[in-house]
């Protein structure tokens, strides 16, 4: 009996996380109550990259804002194996008013723990504008001032995306990277070369968190749901700390996931293509004959081995253009993933560094 909790240790342990959680939610109410400068949060998913968000919040600190705004920082912890440093937590900021956790109850990957981000702030946080920006320093957060006067340019009503206008990456990446853009293009129809560092207004929020697409893609799922945005060229910087995460195989995976946003699109396309080549293998098919019954051009056998590889392949184009309309129709049909209706399911618990 000694190696069983009692149960009412249980429910008291249960009772005081959430009254520590309520105090947290209370302490931001208050804050935002009594402060009246607009509120700019900006959203950093992290999985493991405290060295590197460590120096980025403290660049942040000291972006020169020329707006009066009160600054503060959602850090979107997408399960993280090793604890947060003690340094992180005890750091003074001289701009930055409050340094917020939101921890994940599992690994979701980059995109879709923006989407939990977006989600928690749309239904807890009361802001006027949203950064989404990656936590290596790749994205420079000295850029946010030129987001924020191309957003009011706009009128706040246009999400403002940074068009990477320069890369850090090694030639090997930069290659692998402009093949995916060029497969992007020939399966989507148009180009991307846009990654997560974004500026989204208060005004936009609410049509972005029913964006189904957003949990596969944030910037495609964007572009699908044709919510307002403009690109601003903006050069990435070199990552701040650690090591690179991007590999081939998660460039390829990253690849994958925003093509998935078209995917009815991509489908379209292909069954095009299959249906081009199939009426131009019966057209083959048809001259085969035409030499093989009308001339004496064909050679004993060679016509019957031509048709009969042509018939193969006009078969196999047809049954691949079948599975692509069943796939197209199936995505079109399926219940989507709603962010603003789901995304609670992955958050695990909401906490605040400072004050």
């Amino acid at each position: 009996m000694s190696g069983i909790v009692p149960t009412t240790n249980i429910a008291r342990a249960n009772i005081t996380l959430e009254i520590g959680l309520l105090k947290d939610l209370i302490l931001i109410k208050i804050m935002q109550i009594s402060s009246n400068l607009p509120k700019l949060i900006i959203a950093i998913p992290s999985f493991n990259d405290w060295e590197a968000l460590h120096l980025l919040l403290l660049q942040a600190d000291q972006i020169n804002l020329n707006q009066n705004i009160d600054l503060e920082i959602l850090v979107i912890d997408d399960f993280s194996t090793t604890p947060i440093p003690k340094s992180f937590i005890t750091q003074e900021y001289q701009q930055i008013k409050l340094v917020s956790i939101l921890r994940l109850r599992r690994n979701v990957g980059h995109q879709r723990a923006i989407s939990v981000g977006l989600c928690y702030i749309f239904d807890n946080i009361d802001c006027d504008w949203v950064v989404v920006m990656d936590g290596d320093g790749e994205d420079n957060p000295f850029e946010i001032e030129r987001l924020l006067v191309n957003s009011k340019k706009t009128g706040n009503n246009t999400i403002i995306f940074a068009r990477r206008s320069k890369r850090s990456e090694t030639k090997t990446f930069k290659f692998f990277y402009y093949l995916y853009r060029k497969i992007f293009y020939f399966l989507v129809g148009r180009e991307t070369n846009v990654g997560n560092f974004s500026l989204v207004p208060k005004f936009l929020l609410k049509n972005i968190v029913v964006v189904s697409e957003i949990w596969n893609h944030y910037s495609s799922a964007i572009y699908r749901s044709r919510i307002p945005y403009i690109e601003v060229d903006i050069p990435r910087t070199r990552r701040l700390a650690g090591t690179p995460k991007m590999n081939l195989v998660s460039l390829i995976t990253h690849g994958l996931s925003s093509i998935s946003v078209y995917v009815d699109i991509v489908g379209t396309r292909l069954l095009l293509l299959i249906v081009f080549l199939l009426m131009f293998l019966l057209a083959c098919l048809f001259i085969v004959v035409v030499i093989r019954l009308v001339t004496n051009l064909a050679i004993p056998g060679w016509a019957t081995y031509v048709s009969g590889l042509l018939l193969i392949s006009i078969v196999q184009l047809a049954l691949l253009g079948t599975i692509f309309c069943i796939i197209i129709l199936s995505a079109r049909n399926q219940t989507n993933f709603i962010p603003i209706r789901d995304y609670k399911y992955f958050v695990d618990n909401f906490c605040t560094l400072r004050p």
